[in-house]
């Protein structure tokens, strides 16, 4: 992790008010023992999940209905490591592999063609809600409850999975009464949080990821994290914390006028973080006249839209910059030797030289507009080191949000908009 145009967000060591803080926002992360922070529950949901494992053997698609929190984790993690086109008509007749199709928005389209052709007993329904009340989530629940109970009236509650609270709300209600088989949501686990659930983990194992992995990733992180802190308390002349200086980072850059800050992922494999980053900054943070906007962009693509906005618009942005140093050995598409003589330059290159110049040059380039900035470098991409950036950017969320002086955990303005849209659709009838 590296830092430039950033020496003045920087905590100085021997700051008396600097160690208070970090003493604060320790004992405060102590105190609360929340699920995500201590990952205490993961023994327990490993269990659990292995003795699903000849359940979910019976299915080849995964239908999954959730929005937010709820679908974002599981298509970062589809993204990444079991990529699949969007569209169901790519589905071959005869295919014995997995596929996840998320449904995380009102398209009537795309429900539709899942069910009209989706092999309906090869499909499992997991529907994802924290509260059981998510009203798209439901009203698609609905559609696709009548839709099995038409086609297998006698069976058709083995095809359903629900993952919700374990005591409260309808979808338990729901459980109850048919049935299914479930998992719940850990209390006090928020939806931009819950990846590292069963939200996260049931895809995943569907999937055939190394869910283990990813989550001995987010462990590790942990464990690294607190072991700092413990060094620093200790000794306050040790190094800073990691996730401090990145918190602060990102604290001092509001605090000094940078109102956007840019979430520029050079990592083609991760593209899909991009959009769970998103929802965890925006809803931790946004409130109380308080945050960032977080504006997120893959590279190379948004060289090709957006770069000349972050280069030479209002200098009001911050930006954390991901790149892999990892290279694909099995398929790294080498070009060619006889290539025309104005691009032999190019010659025995491989697209990952190409991407890592481009990152190289964006990178250097808004450094030299002096727009405060984070690297992260990467050397792998793999499961374990998904699941440690995860952990690590909620955490830094976290930690952002104690400067500030907010609820990272809450997002009552979004409450009121369900409210509204809940109360429109009765008046409705």
């Amino acid at each position: 992790m590296k830092f430039y145009n950033s020496e003045q967000f920087s905590y100085p060591a021997e700051d008396p008010l600097a160690i208070h803080v970090i003493r604060e926002g320790i004992e405060k992360l102590q105190e609360e023992q929340l699920p995500f922070v201590t990952l205490d529950f993961i023994p327990e949901l490993f269990s659990e999940l292995e003795n699903l494992t000849d359940y979910f053997a019976q299915f080849d698609h995964l239908l999954l209905l959730g929005i937010g929190g709820s679908a974002l984790g599981p298509h970062a993690l589809q993204t990444a490591f079991h990529p699949q086109d969007k569209s169901i008509l790519s589905v071959p007749a005869q295919n014995s592999q997995k596929y996840l199709w998320v449904i995380d928005n009102v398209n009537s389209v795309h429900l539709a063609e899942c069910l009209e052709q989706l092999p309906l007993e090869k499909t499992l329904v997991l529907t994802i809600s924290k509260s059981g009340s998510t009203l798209e989530t439901i009203a698609q629940y609905f559609i696709c409850k009548e839709y099995f109970q038409q086609h297998f009236p006698h069976t058709w509650q083995k095809n359903f999975f629900v993952i919700t609270d374990e005591n409260n709300g309808f979808l338990r209600q729901e459980v109850l009464e048919h049935s299914y088989k479930s998992l719940s949501v850990p209390a006090l686990l928020g939806g931009r949080f819950s990846v590292f659930c069963a939200v996260g983990l049931v895809p995943a194992l569907f999937l055939d990821i190394d869910y283990k992995a990813f989550i001995q990733g987010a462990l590790d992180a942990k464990e690294e994290f607190f072991m700092q802190c413990a060094e620093y308390l200790k000794d306050t002349t040790s190094p800073l914390p990691c996730l401090f200086h990145l918190a602060n980072f990102a604290y001092s850059t509001m605090q000094n006028g940078y109102d956007d800050l840019i979430f520029f992922n050079y990592i083609p494999k991760w593209s899909s973080l991009n959009d769970w980053f998103r929802q965890l900054w925006s809803e931790s943070l946004g409130k109380s006249g308080k945050g960032s906007t977080p504006i997120i962009a893959l590279g190379t693509v948004d060289q090709h839209s957006i770069l000349q906005l972050f280069l030479d618009s209002k200098p009001n942005k911050s930006a954390i910059f991901l790149t892999s140093s990892e290279k694909n050995t099995d398929n790294n598409c080498t070009l060619p030797q006889n290539l025309p003589p104005e691009w032999q330059w190019l010659a025995g290159k491989t697209i990952s030289d190409i991407l890592h110049a481009e990152a190289n040059a964006t990178k250097q380039s808004m450094i030299n507009h002096h727009i405060p900035l984070c690297s992260m470098n990467f050397e792998k991409t793999d499961e374990y080191e998904f699941g440690k950036i995860m952990w690590e950017l909620c955490m830094m969320t976290i930690l952002t949000a104690h400067f500030l002086g907010i609820n990272p955990y809450d997002q009552p303005a979004v409450e009121e908009s369900k409210k509204i849209a809940k109360e429109t659709l009765g008046r409705q009838q």
